[in-house]
């Protein structure tokens, strides 16, 4: 085997994410919930002898990134002569809180341990992946999870796979300025898994069809809001998004436009759209780009989500201004290479 093509990279949202405090080291602890979605970015990996570690192709990503700094802290741990020429496809938008450089530098990571025949387990793997950022682990880890510590404290969780419309902005944001703007002087109390599964079992089945909707969640993390009374109550909160619709008015303006769309537009274009939304938009990650959940009970009406951009989500794109996405994302049980990695 002399080479690897079209490596998927997934990308991720956060179903919500809690600030609990900042390091010494000036890294923030959170709490937070990862699940995969088929927006996905695509690598190739050509194997070299001489032991150069190179980008190839035409795009306007820097030589040295997170996929360069992957394959050669890989190189470097386990001493291999080989290198690679990696071939990257961005699909993802960047600054936008999908992880998707974070997802294309874990993908490097799994392919060149079976390219260059290492047979790392998971759990080396996850301590290379920590070095490069705090999002590259669940890449590795490869199940939807509960994360705590900086977001590589893993613990797996069973969740629905209901389709995610995400809207990205023209301009993405810095995580670092997102960060910046948090204040921590006010102590908001730890959350469990046990709380979150609790209400997920409110509104999905087993099986992960959506249920009860119209029902009042009795969980005290739902956001009850009077404006979006429509909608089923959300568990917790992201804690960045405050500070990012003041550091970008755009990220507001995506989820005014993600509602609208939702309840009005996108819903006369499909009967189901409406009676599937599940609750309000909300920023993923640090942003720039927001979601809503649809769901996943019968999606016939919908568009093709594997189309280009501006065939998915039927009208959305109509609404969108020059120089933004918009998706339909179906939700992963597990990350598309998570088979490549013995335990």
């Amino acid at each position: 085997m002399r080479a690897l093509f079209n490596l998927p990279a997934p990308a991720k949202i956060n179903w919500f994410l809690h600030v609990t405090g900042k390091r010494p080291d000036g890294y923030h602890t959170l709490q937070t919930v990862f699940q995969f979605i088929d927006w996905c970015d695509t690598l190739d990996l050509i194997q070299r002898d001489d032991g150069l570690i190179r980008r190839i192709g035409a795009d306007e990503l820097p030589q040295d990134d997170l996929c360069v700094r992957a394959a050669r802290l890989l190189q470097q741990a386990t001493q291999c002569e080989s290198g690679v020429d990696i071939h990257l496809r961005k699909c993802i938008p960047q600054q936008a809180g999908l992880g998707g450089g974070s997802s294309d530098a874990a993908t490097v990571l799994i392919g060149l341990n079976r390219l260059w025949r290492l047979d790392l387990p998971r759990a080396k793997l996850m301590q290379l992946a920590l070095q490069l950022g705090a999002d590259v682990p669940i890449f590795i880890y490869g199940r939807n999870a509960w994360a705590e510590g900086v977001g590589e404290q893993l613990q797996p969780i069973d969740l629905p796979t209901p389709s995610f419309a995400v809207v990205h902005p023209a301009r993405g944001l810095s995580t670092r300025a997102v960060f910046s703007t948090l204040d921590l002087t006010t102590k908001k109390p730890e959350e469990t898994i046990a709380g979150f599964a609790e209400w997920l079992g409110e509104f999905f089945a087993p099986d992960g069809r959506q249920k009860n909707r119209h029902q009042k969640s009795q969980s005290k993390n739902c956001l009850q809001d009077d404006q979006q009374s429509s909608l089923c109550p959300v568990w917790g909160r992201n804690d960045l998004q405050p500070g990012a619709e003041v550091l970008e008015p755009e990220v507001t303006q995506a989820l005014q436009i993600l509602r609208t769309a939702l309840m009005g537009p996108l819903a006369a274009h499909s009967p189901t759209l409406r009676s599937e939304l599940l609750f309000d938009a909300r920023m993923t990650g640090s942003g720039s780009a927001v979601f809503a959940l649809i769901g996943a009970s019968d999606r016939s009406g919908l568009p093709s989500r594997h189309g280009p951009s501006d065939e998915v989500l039927g009208g959305l794109p109509d609404l969108l201004p020059e120089g933004w996405q918009g998706r339909l994302c179906e939700g992963l049980r597990e990350h598309p290479l998570c088979d490549w990695i013995d335990a």
